[in-house]
């Protein structure tokens, strides 16, 4: 577009085959609250070589809107831009990610680390865990292997897995599974809770059949009588 500067974010981990769409958008509205002026910023693209969101700015905003991020990035909440910077490094803490932003007109690197900045930890546990989602990553050498789970449209990257089961888990890639171990939790200032990492050892697949499926193996378990009345009630709000 005429007239306009490029800006390009680049998460650098996913790509845009393992990037949930809802998760990406979720990323491109705290990209656009960071930038200020929402309404004058507009979405290009993404390129291919990895998950890089071009954004394009007015040529007359840039002079607002590159000191804007460079502030953020120094830690100077003046300009209002602490808290998109902050969400931005907590996602990409959460997906197991960094990212970084070149500043047009000047070439200086915005670092994104993914870990929250100001964020205090008051306490951590271990605890047995067990979380759900859909199988879309493994990869490493290592023992254990690192593994990913969509989880509501969101990447899960703090999962590991033992290298001698691994395979047994692959069978179930891209379908849902249920990971169980020893999970690391951490809780912060503002009483959150969040999985700091997960070391599995064991899994169940989980079973992905449809709602009419489901409740038609309900009735043929429950007995005649006031359950066989619910699931037809739950049948008729299904149509």
């Amino acid at each position: 577009m005429t007239g306009f500067i490029e800006y390009r974010f680049r998460i650098i981990g996913p790509s845009p085959e393992t990037m949930p769409m809802a998760r990406l958008a979720t990323y491109m509205a705290e990209l656009a609250r960071l930038f200020g002026s929402e309404d004058k910023i507009h979405f290009d693209r993404i390129e291919d070589s990895s998950v890089g969101m071009v954004a394009l700015v007015p040529g007359e905003d840039v002079a607002t809107v590159s000191p804007r991020i460079r502030a953020a990035a120094r830690n100077d909440n003046q300009t209002g831009a602490m808290g998109p910077f902050r969400q931005l490094n907590k996602l990409l803490g959460e997906d197991g990610w960094k990212a970084e932003l070149p500043l047009p007109q000047g070439g200086e690197l915005i670092q994104f680390p993914g870990t929250p900045r100001g964020e205090k930890v008051l306490r951590r546990i271990q605890q047995p865990t067990t979380i759900r989602g859909r199988l879309v990553r493994i990869e490493g050498s290592s023992d254990p292997v690192k593994i990913g789970l969509d989880i509501d449209g969101r990447l899960s990257a703090r999962v590991s897995f033992p290298a001698a089961s691994i395979q047994d888990l692959a069978r179930h890639f891209h379908h849902h599974v249920s990971v169980t171990g020893e999970g690391s939790w951490r809780r912060d200032e503002d009483g959150n809770w969040s999985l700091e990492h997960l070391r599995a050892v064991s899994f169940e697949p989980l079973d992905e059949s449809s709602l009419l499926t489901v409740i038609g193996k309900m009735r043929e378990l429950m007995p005649s009588g006031e359950g066989a009345e619910i699931v037809s009630a739950v049948d008729a709000l299904r149509h």
